[in-house]
């Protein structure tokens, strides 16, 4: 027998879809400026590039400054931020912080949020927990007992 209605998905499913088309939609937070990225950009551009072993276009991305030292994102109070549609968001006070800058070209380069390991984390280092300072080739060591979690730390999304 039918009874006219349709089957729904689990309520976990519901909600995993809508966080992920959430996560994939694109976001832009208030007082932001278009900038032209500094020189210093292109060669953190390549670094992130040969750390993570993925090609990819610096000239397709579209960079902002948002005024401050941290902006209203999704996930909270952010830093950085990157979009799907190639956008990068970096508060002004974390400008010139390379770790953050190419956290957020990592995801570029990837085209997806989250942050999967590899390669955040190994083999490139560019979370709180991992970065070892301008070296991006010293390789992150994994935490005891997972992942290791900063507290006190700006959010990068």
């Amino acid at each position: 027998m039918h009874s006219g209605r349709r089957p729904r998905a689990p309520r976990a499913l519901q909600v995993a879809a809508l966080t992920l088309i959430g996560a994939c939609s694109s976001f832009t937070p208030t007082n932001d400026h278009s900038f032209r990225p500094p020189a210093e950009y292109r060669a953190w551009f390549a670094k992130t590039q040969a750390c993570s072993g993925l090609q990819g276009d610096f000239d397709r991305i579209q960079w902002y400054i948002v005024d401050g030292t941290e902006f209203d994102c999704p996930g909270g109070k952010c830093v950085g931020r990157w979009n799907s549609d190639h956008s990068i968001f970096i508060s002004q006070a974390w400008t010139s912080n390379e770790m953050v800058v190419r956290h957020e070209m990592l995801h570029d380069l990837l085209g997806v949020p989250g942050h999967p390991d590899p390669p955040f984390g190994n083999p490139c280092p560019l979370t709180w927990a991992t970065w070892k300072g301008a070296d991006s080739t010293a390789t992150a060591t994994p935490p005891i007992a997972g992942r290791a979690v900063g507290t006190g730390t700006p959010n990068i999304d």
